[in-house]
């Protein structure tokens, strides 16, 4: 496996604590960009696996859309032997590039290609064990999926998704979409899933175990089923809030996308995955970890990051500080400010490490999604979007996410689409913020100044370029076990004690805490 830092969310301090893992090897697929003039709009996939051997028989179905110009179809895809390829039900003979499957098209706009394939993928389709439970799960993100699946995987081309699975009698199976079917037969049992809204192909998922499903139901119309591990099956109450959450997305942001909502719990080397409509947890969440932040997380990618995609890689920070940032959100509508605000302060906490790893939330060359996915994309872009809401106020924040989410549900979204809809949606000319928080790789200074004697404490900002001027954040000012709130524009605090200098933190915006 390649290095995978920051895969998902969990708590900073008291409330977040980001899992990390590093693999073995380096990514196959590092410069893969989608093809020009093609568009994947569906994927019909049916799966025979052995999850003894994890050898798969497969055959997908493209739907696709292209352009005069676009004669052949490169698909991303391993080294699995390729058994058929049909253009519209004409057999053609595709052409190996490296890891590119290169297939000729004809003259039609709209094209079905099939493929038939088997093998054992040698990533992308794993097995591992959590306290002797045994189970298979694929991990398609940003490129693993090639190694099982021929697809364009970029995140610039979402499509839905119609998966079969077949597998040997006794096991349990949880998929992407909503499962609309189960056959069971001879010496097999036969799960079919329907995802009706389009979502990028690193999210589509499937996991093979001895699960024990629990049914629940969100607004009265939503399914969710929660597939736990025998070990941990009475533990599902740690997931009683996955409505609640649900509940204030939809209202928030839009209407969930997916008609029906699963958590998967998985041995995963890492917090979670946001696979469309069907997350994956990691297993020991439930025992040492916190499996409700991080599940919440993974929800609020099915609006961010799911279907509305991102258009590259260097666009990562509206996937992922999107999802961090609403996480802390639903924390403050559902156990109060204080709560959040608290996990704002840890959110902004830079330590040596972070300050070494730090640079532009939006890098300015092309980035090898591996190589971005430190804290700057999670904690950074979490922090500018609490600074734009800080900077708009809570209605304009929120009609402005509103109006990204209708706009561009099915979409990818850039950068510079989402800076372009919060200046029409506020009216305010937002470049300088941007170019500073976004595109930079500059911090700004809180000097702090403490006079003992006086019980005096006083700051400045230096070196944030006027981006925060009026902006109404606050300050979290620790002396002993107290902790008092201020806001940052007073500049002074008279405080009761003499006794040690107060340590100073800002609440959720990023910059150096410096005492001269």
């Amino acid at each position: 496996m390649t290095n995978h830092v920051y895969r998902g969310q969990a708590r900073w301090g008291a409330w977040l604590v980001v899992l990390l893992w590093v693999g073995c090897s380096a990514p196959k697929h590092p410069t893969y960009l989608p093809p020009v003039g093609i568009d994947v709009r569906h994927y019909d996939v049916a799966l025979r696996l052995n999850p003894e051997t994890r050898r798969l028989e497969g055959q997908v179905t493209l739907e696709v859309r292209r352009t005069q110009a676009a004669t052949e179809l490169p698909l991303c895809f391993g080294m699995l032997v390729v058994d058929s390829v049909r253009v519209d039900g004409r057999a053609v003979a595709p052409v190996r590039r490296g890891q590119r499957l290169i297939i000729p098209l004809n003259g039609e706009l709209q094209t079905r290609v099939t493929l038939a394939y088997h093998g054992t993928p040698s990533e992308g389709l794993y097995e591992a064990t959590y306290l002797g439970q045994r189970v298979v799960f694929t991990d398609s993100w940003p490129y693993r999926g090639c190694e099982w699946l021929p697809a364009v995987h970029h995140p610039s081309d979402p499509a839905t998704l119609a998966l079969t699975l077949t597998v040997p009698r006794g096991y349990q199976a949880a998929g992407s979409g909503r499962l609309v079917r189960i056959d069971t037969l001879d010496a097999a049992v036969r799960f079919r899933w329907q995802l009706d809204a389009t979502a990028p192909t690193y999210s589509f998922a499937f996991a093979v175990a001895d699960y024990v499903r629990t049914d629940t139901v969100a607004d009265d119309t939503i399914p969710i089923h929660y597939y736990l591990l025998p070990s941990d099956r009475d533990r599902v109450y740690r997931l009683r809030r996955t409505p609640d959450a649900l509940h204030w997305l939809s209202r928030w942001l839009g209407p969930y996308p997916y008609r029906s909502y699963a958590v998967v719990q998985v041995p995963i080397d890492y917090a979670g995955m946001e696979n469309a409509s069907a997350p994956f947890l990691r297993a020991d969440l439930f025992d040492m970890g916190d499996v409700e932040g991080v599940q919440v997380h993974e929800l609020v990618h099915q609006w961010f990051g799911n279907r509305v995609s991102i258009a590259g890689w260097r666009d990562l920070w509206l996937s992922e500080g999107t999802a961090t940032y609403l996480t802390t959100m639903f924390y403050e509508a559902y156990d109060g400010f204080e709560v959040a605000r608290q996990q704002w302060v840890d959110m902004a906490r830079l330590t040596p490490e972070a300050l070494r790893l730090h640079g532009a939330l939006v890098p300015g060359r092309y980035v090898d999604p591996e190589a971005h996915l430190t804290w700057v994309p999670y904690r950074k872009g979490a922090c500018v979007l609490h600074l734009l809401r800080l900077k708009l106020g809570d209605a304009t924040f929120r009609r402005a996410l509103q109006t990204v989410y209708r706009r561009f549900a099915g979409k990818p979204l850039s950068t510079e689409g989402f800076q372009a809809v919060l200046e029409e949606v506020s009216g305010r000319d937002l470049d300088a913020l941007f170019d500073y928080w976004v595109y930079g790789d500059r911090l700004p200074e809180l000097r702090v100044y403490w006079e003992a004697a006086q019980r005096r404490l006083t700051w400045r900002v230096v070196g944030d370029e006027g981006t925060l001027q009026d902006v109404p954040f606050q300050l979290a000012v620790q002396q002993g076990a107290a902790v008092r709130y201020v806001d940052a524009r007073a500049s002074a605090l008279q405080l009761p004690e003499a006794t040690g200098r107060p340590e100073v933190h800002p609440v959720g915006i990023l910059m150096k805490v410096v005492y001269p």
